[in-house]
């Protein structure tokens, strides 16, 4: 007789994933571990190079008040290190909960995630960009808020790959898929606002601080992340 539990566990859910690429042993789809460890270990890597072009007194500066106003110099730099620690761990905490719901991994998935980590990773150069002397700030905040929005799109392209696919087990989970990639979106409009804001004055960072109200407009608007 044969083994009708080998028939089941080929469902529909694992022939859509192998549709695309990447299948895993025995034809099942890749396991998604590999994965999510690897970008765990990419984001750990960038908020490392991030802390490591924080700026420190050198032996030139003298004294308490040497030190204090060195530090006080240097608020900018402080200022955009919290924003793009903030903004890293944002992603990181959002890449954990979505990638949880992976049964497996399509191509086109690993493929995008992987461009979303070239963004994690771009995120350290341009936040001194961003904080550098060069006197051009248009450009500065433009490259910088640039990167963040490509990073937010690159992982809802990872993400809808996966759904695309069939690779999601989100029966129960739907609500808690929806919250964050509100979340995702918000982050997204908030650093796209500042783009044209920068464009007229310098103050653009300030959108930037809007993602909670962002958040509170899309999810009164219903504007989840099923239609954004």
């Amino acid at each position: 007789m044969p083994d009708t539990r080998a028939q089941h566990t080929a469902g529909p859910q694992h022939r859509t994933g192998n549709t695309e690429e990447d299948p895993g042993p025995g034809g099942r789809p890749a396991s998604p571990e590999r994965l999510i460890y690897f970008s765990d270990a990419v984001v750990a890597i960038a908020i490392t190079l991030l802390a490591l072009e924080l700026p420190v007194p050198t032996g030139e500066v003298h004294g308490n008040s040497g030190v204090l106003h060195f530090l006080r110099e240097h608020l900018a730099e402080y200022t955009a290190f919290l924003v793009s620690f903030w903004a890293v761990a944002i992603h990181w905490m959002i890449h954990q909960r979505l990638f949880r719901y992976a049964t497996g991994l399509s191509g086109g998935a690993i493929r995008w995630n992987l461009l979303w980590l070239l963004a994690i990773v771009l995120m350290p150069f341009t936040t001194k960009l961003l904080t550098s002397e060069a006197d051009a700030y248009q450009v500065q905040l433009i490259v910088y808020a640039a990167n963040q929005v490509l990073a937010c799109l690159f992982f809802r392209l990872a993400f809808a790959d996966l759904r695309r696919s069939g690779l999601l087990s989100t029966s129960d989970s739907a609500e808690a898929v929806s919250n964050t990639l509100g979340w995702l979106t918000a982050m997204m409009l908030a650093f796209l606002i500042s783009i044209p804001v920068a464009l007229v004055t310098h103050w653009a960072s300030l959108c930037w601080a809007l993602l909670p109200v962002i958040r509170i407009g899309l999810r009164g608007l219903g504007r989840g992340p099923r239609s954004a």
